[in-house]
């Protein structure tokens, strides 16, 4: 027997890190989700940029430098600290989030808002009424921009919640991956610190479904302009046949360089793409050049 193609047997010793691919395990579409988020990230950047640079009256940077995918226990403990961390609801789709800010850089942005240089020490149990509804404002502003950045996919209205409710103790709850987007803060090249957003993984999937449903193009008249320019860039070579002669074997057998056959050009003739016949045209002359006139257009169905 000769074999033709090399081929190797898996030996069960080999088959210790083989796996059953799980189509239904959430670290496949992660990819496509972070694709997703990274689009939403980049608008919120741009959102978030102005509305703080209005608010503080200095130029403020975001930047989307990360996502992470991590359960929640495991994203909650390993929080920078000092932070203030809150909590969000997001309808129509039912969605509980969390938002993160760098404690050192609100103080900050605090001062910086009632005139001061963003330089005084203090402590977040020093933060008077007022300030205190600052900060809120500063989170809700966070929400609204990237609520915001949401509306291009779906209906994405976010509300910060007036306690936080998730328990770190709760099993169900600890075992939940939440969908952490990882910000820099950037005021005026003075200040620098975090943002985080996060969001429950299982709370995602509506994105998936909306993946899954076909465009219908019947009823979609920006989808249909799209699809017919596509297809009027798409190249198409088009031929015709300006001359046949018939001759003999033999005559064709004695034919040697320098010797001529002569032709006659018809007055009309078919012009084809591939094999499908599209215009009767007149052979013509133009600027020099052997050109087709084209005379009639014709119905492929009827030819």
């Amino acid at each position: 027997m000769k074999l033709t193609k090399k081929s190797k047997v898996i030996a069960n010793t080999e088959q210790v890190d083989i796996r059953d691919f799980d189509l239904a395990s959430p670290e496949h579409r992660i990819g496509a989700l972070q694709s997703i988020i990274d689009n939403i990230g980049k608008q919120f950047e741009r959102l978030a940029r102005h509305s703080f640079h209005h608010m503080l009256r200095q130029s403020t940077d975001f930047k989307l430098v990360q996502q992470d995918t991590l359960k929640l226990q495991e994203y909650l403990q390993q929080m920078k600290k000092p932070s203030i961390y809150r909590e969000f609801m997001v309808s129509p789709h039912d969605l509980h989030g969390t938002i993160a800010m760098d404690g050192e850089l609100l103080f900050f942005m605090v001062d910086l808002f009632f005139g001061g240089n963003g330089l005084s020490a203090r402590k977040h149990s020093e933060l008077s009424d007022t300030e205190l509804r600052l900060v809120e404002r500063f989170f809700t502003t966070i929400l609204q921009q990237f609520s915001t950045s949401w509306h291009s996919i779906t209906d994405w209205q976010s509300q910060l919640l007036s306690k936080n409710t998730l328990n770190l103790f709760s099993p169900l709850q600890n075992n939940q991956l939440y969908q952490v987007c990882r910000f820099t803060i950037d005021i005026a090249g003075q200040k620098s610190g975090w943002l985080e957003i996060a969001l429950p993984f299982a709370g995602l999937d509506f994105l998936r479904d909306q993946q899954c449903q076909p465009a219908n193009v019947d009823t979609d008249p920006a989808l249909q302009a799209k699809i017919q320019q596509k297809i009027c860039q798409a190249p198409i070579r088009l031929h015709s046949t300006l001359a046949e002669r018939r001759l003999l074997l033999g005559q064709i057998m004695d034919l040697k360089p320098g010797d001529v056959i002569p032709i006659e050009l018809p007055e009309q003739v078919t012009v084809r793409a591939g094999s499908t016949p599209l215009f009767e045209a007149r052979v013509a002359e133009h600027n020099a050049s052997l050109v087709l006139h084209i005379q009639q257009i014709l119905n492929p169905s009827k030819v």
